[in-house]
């Protein structure tokens, strides 16, 4: 009996245990880490399919992992709408269809994601601003590497601005994304990003979250960044698959360092896999998109 007992702490402790590495990183953006996140449920669920019958109950497997999600990147949509999803998942299958249903579950979520970068190029052709030549970006976002990869080389910035993004530095790394994409990228010291913002054309973001009003929660100093364009007057764009949107208010606890949220005031629009959503200001004439 006492093993018995001790079963879901076992699975807790290896699904913990799993995700780890996905809990510990700093430096990949939210597209990046789900995948990662659930190419790892993947094995996992493959692991126990082979020794069912030692698995503690559905709630007890699914509240483990869960628990384990929302504690792996408690910033980012995805991990908290899928916490919930398992949660629902438990209560509605018996013992006997759960973990197919849960493998399910984790292939439709893998092809969700990965389709939405195609997505996310299609809108970011359609709305790219012809004048934008300036652009400024912050951390690193697969999403807006994707987006902007997709463009013709016509409507392609001349000069991409990325913040370095201390203490992880990933802006480095976004700007040698970028250049190994064909773009004339540089970095530029976080200090120097408000003063920057304020002459470019246009400053593009990702998100790790965007709550039901708009607000977004990205990487910390995109708050200020946001805030300084929107006073200079220019455009504000936000590039976030339908994965990143919560549905849901934005939490009233604080975030974890590093994350800041952006109020919903400053975006002049957010572009996703479905298309266009316009945000609470307007695009200045300048940075608006040609008409077709």
């Amino acid at each position: 009996m006492g093993s018995r007992a001790r079963r879901p702490n076992a699975v807790a402790d290896e699904v913990a245990a799993a995700f780890q590495h996905v809990r510990a990183d700093r430096v990949r953006g939210a597209q990046a880490l789900a995948l990662d996140a659930l190419r790892t449920l993947q094995r996992l669920l493959a692991r126990w399919a082979a020794r069912r019958a030692i698995l503690p109950s559905p709630r007890g497997l699914a509240g483990a992992v869960s628990r384990v999600l929302e504690q792996t990147q408690p910033a980012m949509g995805p991990f908290a709408r899928w916490a919930r999803e398992w949660r629902r998942m438990a209560r509605a299958h018996a013992r006997g269809t759960w973990l197919g249903r849960a493998q399910v579950w984790v292939r439709r979520e893998l092809h969700r994601i990965r389709a939405e970068n195609s997505g996310l190029g299609r809108t970011c052709r359609r709305r790219f601003p012809v004048a934008a030549r300036h652009v400024v970006t912050i951390s690193r976002s697969r999403s807006v590497l994707e987006a902007l990869r997709a463009l013709p080389r016509p409507l392609r910035p001349s000069q991409i601005s990325v913040l370095e993004s201390l203490p992880g530095g990933e802006g480095r790394m976004f700007a040698r994304d970028l250049r190994r994409a064909g773009f004339s990228a540089r970095t530029i010291p976080d200090r120097d990003g408000v003063d920057t913002v304020r002459s470019a054309d246009l400053l593009v973001l990702g998100a790790d979250a965007v709550a039901a009003d708009g607000s977004v929660v990205h990487k910390v100093g995109t708050r200020a960044l946001a805030e300084a364009a929107a006073r200079s007057g220019i455009g504000v764009v936000v590039i976030a698959g339908r994965s990143k949107f919560t549905g849901r208010s934005a939490p009233r606890k604080h975030l974890p360092p590093g994350f800041d949220r952006t109020p919903a005031r400053w975006i002049s629009e957010y572009w996703t896999d479905a298309g266009p959503q316009p945000g609470r200001r307007s695009l200045p004439r300048g940075a608006r998109p040609p008409s077709h």
